[in-house]
């Protein structure tokens, strides 16, 4: 029986971490930070390069949706159904995960050229339901860590201080993150009014907001941090805000 084709965005996918099995008893997988499950995806995109082998046995279609970039690779036979495709197609795309050298890419089942750029709304909306589904059963996006540095000792030699002098020593505070700001709960729910207002399908920036509630640009900013750590709004893009369900 074919595995469901789950439909994500493709920063699902490459914010993943694919899970090989070391005895063969369960197929591999992807594990998004949904805690999904996925062998095969359906993604909605623009074709933004494209690569063909000379010997046409090889392929590569590279697919943006807003949130990140994905490849679509096929080899031999694959090729030929690749090569209909150019840049500035916008395109569906059924594919079965796969990695390689860290780098997650799709193998394609089925590619279908959209004619209608309104599906990529329709696209959006079944993902924004699925995930305010997985938050209603207490699910969270597990984001992945950054690396941490390993701390090094430095071994500097002071020079000796001059007889009957003590040495001046300083010490210094550990860093911490700033935090979170406190802001009222009233301040964020007219955040959230006016982000559903103005989202027009991608999203809203803080001044479009602060100049929508008559508030200082950095109390809406302030605001928007809490709602993210909350789960009650994520940030498709750099400066571009949506609500979550």
């Amino acid at each position: 029986m074919r595995s469901t084709a789950f439909k994500l965005k493709i920063e699902d996918l490459v914010n993943g971490r694919y899970v090989r099995s070391v005895d063969g008893t369960e197929p591999s997988h992807l594990l998004t930070t949904w805690d999904q499950r996925v062998s095969r995806a359906r993604v909605l995109g623009t074709v933004v390069e494209k690569f063909v082998r000379d010997d046409q046995g090889y392929a590569t279609l590279r697919l943006d949706d807003g949130s990140e970039t994905i490849s679509i690779r096929a080899w031999r036979e694959g090729v030929k159904e690749l090569m209909e495709f150019k840049v500035g197609d916008f395109i569906d795309v059924i594919g079965r995960v796969r990695e390689f050298e860290g780098e997650i890419y799709l193998v394609p089942e089925l590619i279908v050229r959209v004619g209608d750029p309104n599906w990529e709304l329709v696209r959006e909306l079944e993902v924004l339901r699925a995930r305010k589904l997985a938050l209603a059963q207490g699910k969270r996006p597990q984001l992945k860590a950054e690396p941490k540095l390993a701390p090094r000792q430095l071994n500097i030699e002071l020079p000796a201080p001059p007889p009957g002098v003590e040495p001046v020593v300083e010490k210094l505070e550990e860093a911490e993150g700033p935090p979170l700001p406190e802001v009222p709960d009233e301040t964020k729910k007219k955040v959230l009014l006016a982000l559903e207002k103005l989202d027009k399908g991608d999203g809203a920036t803080p001044a479009d907001l602060a100049a929508e509630l008559d508030l200082p640009r950095e109390t809406v900013e302030d605001a928007l941090r809490v709602l993210i750590v909350d789960g009650e709004i994520f940030e498709p893009r750099a400066g571009k805000f949506r609500r979550l369900g």
